[in-house]
């Protein structure tokens, strides 16, 4: 009766990190590809979908946005931005969860 050899130690932290390997790879590839769609989601948007997500807007944003209008200095700009990419942002996040 032969007795049966043992796997060694290394043998098997190679096998168990090819393993981990490989389940790191499917979620890396899940993230590209969620980022790729994420990514196709931001382009598409355009300036009538932003004109529209603009009329959303709080009260508070509103006045801020037309302050910041009739201003027009350097933080002013900024404001514009912040509140346009806001509801960018938002168009963004509702066609990923799979409204338009």
């Amino acid at each position: 009766m032969s007795i049966p050899s043992l796997v060694s130690g290394s043998r098997m932290l190679r096998d168990a990190s090819w393993l981990f390997d490989r389940e790191q790879e499917r979620a890396d590839n899940a993230a590209l590809a969620a980022y790729d769609r994420r990514e196709e989601i931001e382009k598409a948007v355009d300036f009538s979908d932003l004109l529209e997500e603009c009329c959303e807007f709080t009260l508070a944003q509103r006045e801020l946005f037309m302050t910041a209008l009739a201003h027009g200095n350097n933080s002013d700009v900024h404001a514009i931005y912040c509140l346009l990419d806001q509801a960018k942002e938002q168009i963004v996040k509702r066609r990923l969860a799979g409204g338009v």
